[in-house]
């Protein structure tokens, strides 16, 4: 098994600390060339001219690369590709749906000034990983069949002839950690003026140990930002073992197979007839194609918390496809979550009731109405300004859907036969909705009469607005205009079938 990342990211990556990150070291005040002069004419008869000059040659350019350093060092309320968050390709790691590290899909924006925020919900996904445990045996028989070819035909495939499949299974990786660390950093930033206190917040995770430790991290870089007047920690631990709105969970549920299965049909076999020509007698089949692209996500992300350059840091298994290739596995990644706790499964929604009905009793500051996956024994403080959870993606798309976010019905559902051809058509991209440390934030503003800029009327009362991954949602479906922003009345009335508890699909999950 490989180690966890739990610990404090400043410590494990040796980040610097808070205060190197905002402002730069202050200077001590200045020696007068003259009294540098005499200090250095005591040194002439110890030590030659040659000497002396070496040693000012030898500080110049200590000092040079010292201030060059401070001054160009970035804090981390930026993303940058080739930082720790990303240092690999930022085109191609937008390809590999899920398995892509953080990156902000929009550019976040303040209220309207007649409105002010008070309170946030943010379910946030866990960081980078390894491999599912479920999902190694496909990736190593992959791996283990292309690398027994006793010859491979082209310089993309030369690192094979050695290779050996060393991934771990489930646990964080070092960028997973960071970005949750990162997550709650830009968390106190944005929302510094909601939380004075440890009692405003409450935060909950679900119990792998890669969602418990993701929000240990999401605590300490929180704590980091406010210069540890804040320390949060995490409320409660869900049990998976049981129903919890953190976790999808409906065992007659199709799982997606059947529509991945097809579109695999669909791109798959030209690259087994192209990696069997190269790798003669490694026998690939469709499966395989896809344990391999897998290959390069995982490959990569492992490699990108040790430091690497950007060029090192990305797997040598990416370069094996072809971009059109990536789209086409990118696009896999698509059909997979919408055919499988998304709208394109029926009891895909309803994975994602519990959830729902637990925000819409925040929002509303009222007790939850919910007879699916609620733990009434469990504590669920209402009243607070900020409510953390911690999850997986599978729940994140449940619950996106079980909303309404995504209406894949504006740039149609995807199709397991056919990719659309333009890239702009599509509204169900699963990088844009749940790459790692994913986050969706639903924000409750409280209006006071202010004159609406787009429409002639006077916003008064209470409303939300939804962000994914900084990507402001539209929420046509409760009146909202251009600004994502709707009335929370109409909001909560939008909400039938999670009100309804599914309309049944909860029972035909178990019988």
């Amino acid at each position: 098994m490989s180690t966890p990342y739990y610990t404090d990211p400043e410590k494990n990556f040796s980040l610097p600390s808070v205060g190197s990150r905002t402002q730069p070291p202050e200077q001590s005040g200045r020696i007068s060339a003259r009294r540098s002069l005499s200090d250095f004419s005591s040194w002439i008869p110890k030590y030659s001219w040659r000497t002396v000059f070496c040693l000012l040659v030898f500080a110049y350019y200590l000092g040079f690369f010292t201030i060059r350093t401070v001054l160009s060092f970035k804090s981390p309320h930026k993303y940058d590709v080739q930082t720790s968050q990303n240092s690999f390709s930022e085109k191609m790691q937008k390809l590999w749906g899920p398995y892509a590290p953080y990156y902000p899909v929009g550019e976040y924006v303040p209220p309207p000034l007649e409105c002010k925020i008070n309170q946030v919900n943010i379910l946030q996904r866990h960081g980078a990983r390894y491999p599912a445990l479920l999902d190694v045996p496909v990736y190593r028989n992959a791996v283990e069949k292309l690398t027994s070819a006793k010859k491979f035909k082209g310089a993309n495939m030369h690192f094979l002839k050695d290779y050996k499949y060393t991934l771990g299974e489930d646990d964080l990786l070092p960028l997973g950690a960071s970005q949750s660390w990162e997550a709650g950093w830009h968390a106190y930033e944005r929302y510094r003026g909601l939380v004075g206190g440890e009692d405003d917040l409450f935060i909950r995770a679900s119990d792998l140990p890669r969602v418990v430790d993701s929000a240990g991290n999401w605590t300490r870089g929180f704590a980091a930002a406010s210069q540890k007047s804040i320390r949060p920690v995490t409320d409660d631990v869900l049990s998976e073992e049981v129903n919890n709105t953190l976790n999808n969970d409906c065992p007659n549920a199709d799982d997606g197979s059947a529509q991945m299965d097809t579109w695999l049909q669909q791109f798959a076999p030209p690259i087994v007839a192209r990696l069997n020509a190269a790798a003669r007698g490694a026998n690939i089949d469709m499966k395989d194609v896809y344990g391999l692209m897998s290959m390069c996500p995982f490959e990569s992300i492992v490699k990108a918390g040790s430091g690497l350059s950007a060029l090192d840091a990305q797997s040598p298994f990416c370069d094996l496809f072809s971009e059109d290739e990536w789209r086409a596995f990118e696009y896999h990644e698509d059909v997979k979550k919408y055919y499988k706790t998304g709208p394109g499964n029926t009891l895909g929604p309803v994975q994602g009731v519990g959830y729902t009905n637990e925000l819409l009793a925040r929002l509303t500051d009222s007790p939850v109405r919910d007879h699916t996956t609620h733990n009434a024994t469990r504590p669920f403080p209402l009243g607070r300004a900020m409510y953390v959870d911690f999850s997986h993606e599978n729940a994140m798309v449940a619950t996106y859907a079980a909303i309404g976010l995504f209406d894949a019905g504006v740039g149609g559902a995807p199709d397991p036969h056919r990719m659309p051809p333009e890239e702009e058509e599509r509204v169900w991209v699963a990088s844009h909705m749940v790459p790692f440390s994913a986050r969706m934030v639903t924000e409750r503003l409280e209006c006071m009469s202010g004159a609406q800029e787009a429409v002639d009327a006077v916003r008064e009362g209470t409303f939300i607005r939804i962000w994914v991954n900084d990507a402001l949602q539209p929420l046509r479906f409760c009146g909202a205009n251009e600004d994502g922003i709707c009335a929370l009345d109409a909001f909560v009335d939008s909400q039938g079938y999670a009100r309804r508890d599914s309309d049944g699909d909860f029972e035909r999950c178990y019988t």
